[in-house]
């Protein structure tokens, strides 16, 4: 996967959204002709292979030149090339040569046939929750603290016995806490002892896999990995391996990650992403780490946290407030501890931690996966679940339900030096 990052790292563009890939589109297989022809004759030199269309999502990624397509715009259309790169420097950014491809296709789409616009946009770069806040004694930007003297004993066989939580994130560790606890191929699984070049956003998935399944002790994680070693990823990717979810029998899914757009409206291919798990299992998003806005300013919405589809968790810190960097927004259904929480670390030689303190809204949507999925039984499917959870929770003081954080059990003293048996 480094070499695919890097790879990927070359074709990046930027605005104040994100980042993402300047050579493709994602389009709506029923237009897909409609499309591909348009950029034909603007020399985008559009192609759209076999293994590039997926079913599942009713979606294919086009690869085209947009240069190519902007130059052949400027003689033959330079007051839609003009209109669009106004259009993206009022918005506050500068376009990029696809910014006006994007805009010149709805130009000509909307002209055409008095408005109607075939789904098509960017295949934007997707991150751990956005603008990461963790507390690592350092301050935001660090990565989990280590629990040295952090005693757990193993997890019990209930609840959550014979339920399946998805987690789309990075690698898990070879942490003893979880063996038993999750189901993953071998190239998701990290090196028993991690490398210590291994950066801490690696980390992610292994945290998050243990907050579950300190909810659920008996639930089994189904990991994916969506993300690559920096916790990041291309949305179409990302896509895919949500969906791929769907033909696991999943009761719940986890998405501690998340993207800006630039006209914060839902980006298509996380939308049909959510659409293909289908409409028993229950999806739990974090509600992304850029609260911190001006005084009365809402801050921008973060998918799919803000889909109507799924449950979004904000985060509170051990007082049971609002912690700082979570979002207050009306897209946030649920809140959960996340500040300095305490779940499973990836080894880094043997004897060494295997816990962590971390925090984040991304932890406290695992936690909340994790309680959903310890209610799941026979007879109560993931949405009846949720809503005895959110019925039966205390509330917060914008009515939201609060979940809490269950003990991983100490012995007694709250400290120690390893797993016990």
């Amino acid at each position: 996967m480094a070499t695919e990052t890097t790879s990927r790292d070359a074709r990046l563009a930027h605005s104040l959204a994100g980042s993402y890939l300047a050579d493709e589109l994602v389009v709506v297989l029923a237009h897909e002709k409609l499309v591909l022809a348009q950029l034909g004759q603007w020399d985008a030199s559009p192609s759209l292979q076999a293994e590039d269309r997926d079913a599942r999502l009713s979606l294919g990624r086009v690869r085209l030149h947009a240069a190519p397509a902007v130059a052949a715009l400027r003689a033959t259309h330079q007051q839609w090339v003009n209109d669009a790169s106004a259009a993206a420097r009022q918005e506050g950014y500068e376009p990029s040569d696809l910014d006006i491809v994007i805009r010149c296709l709805r130009f000509v789409f909307a002209q055409r046939f008095a408005g109607w616009v075939p789904a098509f946009g960017k295949n934007r770069i997707v991150s751990r929750a956005h603008g990461s806040y963790v507390i690592d004694g350092g301050g935001a930007g660090g990565g989990p603290r280590a629990m040295e003297d952090y005693v757990v004993p193993l997890r019990d066989a209930a609840p959550g016995s014979g339920v399946r939580v998805g987690v789309v994130d990075t690698k898990v560790a070879q942490n003893p806490w979880l063996a038993g606890g999750y189901v993953a191929t071998a190239s998701q699984i990290l090196p028993e002892y991690a490398s210590p070049s291994l950066p801490v956003t690696a980390e992610h998935g292994t945290f998050v896999t243990g907050l579950i399944l300190r909810q659920a002790p008996g639930a089994t994680v189904v990991v994916k990995e969506g993300l690559d070693d920096q916790a990041s990823a291309d949305s179409w990717s990302l896509a895919r391996t949500i969906a791929d979810l769907a033909s696991c029998s999943t009761d719940v899914v986890n998405l501690s990650l998340g993207c800006l757009t630039d006209d914060n409206q839902p980006p298509l291919v996380l939308t049909a992403a959510l659409a293909a798990l289908g409409p028993r299992t229950v999806a739990v998003a974090a509600a992304g780490n850029n609260g911190a806005t001006a005084q009365g300013q809402s801050p921008r919405p973060e998918w799919p946290a803000a889909l109507d589809s799924v449950i979004t968790v904000g985060a509170l810190d051990d007082s049971f407030h609002p912690a700082p960097f979570s979002p207050e927004a009306p897209w946030v259904d649920v809140v959960a501890p996340g500040v300095e929480v305490v779940s499973t670390a990836v080894p880094r030689h043997r004897g060494g931690a295997l816990f962590a303190a971390w925090s984040g809204t991304s932890f406290a949507s695992a936690a909340v996966s994790g309680a959903i999925a310890a209610r799941v039984v026979p007879g109560v499917d993931p949405h009846d679940a949720w809503v005895s959870l959110s019925e039966q929770a205390p509330r917060d003081e914008h009515d939201r339900p609060i979940v809490a954080l269950g003990p991983l059990g100490t012995d007694g003293r709250g400290r120690g030096a390893s797993v016990q048996p």
